[in-house]
């Protein structure tokens, strides 16, 4: 599996979002471009995905902006890598996300529960680390960082 710049982009602008998911203000995209280091360019193509599969939401206007679809705490950061790039194990024995038996070898393919296991235990880690999650763990480190005088 590899964690492409568009999958990175877009986690953190679903956390910049849910970051700000109590205040029920949409956020403009040049503020989440520039509060998580994302290339303008690439946030309007991600915010069009994330939006296409119901993770975002966007309001015109000058109040518009960006707002997730539902709590952060029912957004995992698997729901956003694979609406980026489709499943976690990509190969050419994959057919719609399930492994097929037709893959084209004549022999029986010996990795195929390797990579099958492989799949289920990025999807494990990545489906269970919700945005809520990272929300506490963001502010958190937030408070550790606070000098007193």
């Amino acid at each position: 599996m590899k964690i492409s710049a568009r999958d990175e982009y877009a986690c953190s602008a679903v956390l910049e979002l849910a970051l700000h998911y109590d205040s029920e203000s949409p956020i403009r995209v040049q503020d989440i471009a520039e509060r998580q280091g994302i290339p303008m360019k690439f946030l309007f193509q991600i915010m069009q995905i994330l939006k296409r599969i119901d993770i975002v939401r966007s309001r015109r206007g000058t109040e518009g902006g960006y707002t997730l679809t539902r709590s952060p705490a029912q957004i995992t950061v698997g729901d956003v890598i694979r609406a980026m790039s489709g499943p976690f194990v990509q190969l050419s024995c994959l057919d719609s996300g399930n492994f097929s038996d037709d893959c084209g070898k004549q022999n029986v393919c010996q990795f195929k529960p390797i990579w099958a296991e492989v799949d289920r235990a990025i999807g494990g880690v990545l489906n269970n680390i919700t945005f809520e999650e990272l929300v506490r763990r963001e502010r958190s480190s937030q408070r550790q960082v606070m000098y007193h005088i």
